[in-house]
């Protein structure tokens, strides 16, 4: 497979990183975020 090196063909890797926080003593999830890596902060 080829892909086009300044054009609309490339494929981009998209990745996600899970953010979460466990309660060990009452085994409950607290908190929990979903980020990726196509999405930037400002």
């Amino acid at each position: 497979m080829k892909n086009k090196k300044h054009g609309t063909d490339v494929k981009r890797l998209v990745w996600r990183k899970l953010h979460f926080v466990v309660d060990v003593n009452m085994s409950t999830m607290i908190a929990d975020e979903l980020s990726a890596s196509n999405v930037t902060g400002s």
